[in-house]
């Protein structure tokens, strides 16, 4: 085999090549080179990355606000605001209030669990009472409307007298408990 005359040249000479340092400058520019598109690279990967998980988060977000904000299709507020819109603001306030006194009934320990059974029973009536709205006749949602007003009335009334009797209970307690110097 024939040697090439570079690759003869190369290894005759080869101390005298690894003598040779290339100036600094050389190793600058070559540094330089190199080192700048990585940094861009990072950079638009940091940006890119910030930008998917700003709009991942935004969309969420909205998704979530929408849900939280759609009022319940079958509640008896959505019912009446579509059939009766007048009644509507009433059921709203009777619903507040309903879900307040519900939230205080359920912090006392005192409470008969047969009064949340007949605040359900109570619900099942609304139910159908909302079902009967939805299929009435034109000119016949009066009435219905009018019975799922004093359901809502009936349930606050109960809850109201459970609440007294709690109040009653801890006052007398609480009288009970007093020492007289």
């Amino acid at each position: 085999m024939q040697r090439d005359p570079l690759e003869t040249f190369i290894t005759s000479n080869r101390e005298a090549f690894d003598d040779g340092i290339p100036a600094l400058k050389v190793w600058a520019d070559i540094d330089r080179r190199l080192e700048a598109p990585v940094i861009r690279r990072r950079r638009r990967w940091q940006h890119l990355r910030i930008a998917a998980a700003v709009a991942v988060l935004l969309t969420l977000g909205g998704v979530a606000g929408s849900y939280l904000t759609q009022s319940q299709p079958n509640s008896p507020v959505a019912v009446l605001n579509e059939v009766a819109p007048e009644y509507s603001e009433m059921a709203m306030y009777y619903q507040e209030e309903i879900d307040r006194q519900v939230q205080l009934v359920s912090n006392s320990d005192q409470v008969d669990p047969d009064v949340f059974q007949d605040l359900e029973q109570i619900d099942a009536t609304m139910k159908e009472l909302q079902q009967e709205l939805l299929n009435a006749p034109r000119g016949t949602e009066q009435e219905i409307v009018e019975n799922l007003i004093r359901s809502y009335q009936a349930k606050l009334a109960i809850l109201q007298r459970v609440l007294d009797r709690i109040n009653q209970t801890n006052d007398e307690n609480s009288t009970i408990n007093e020492v007289s110097i």
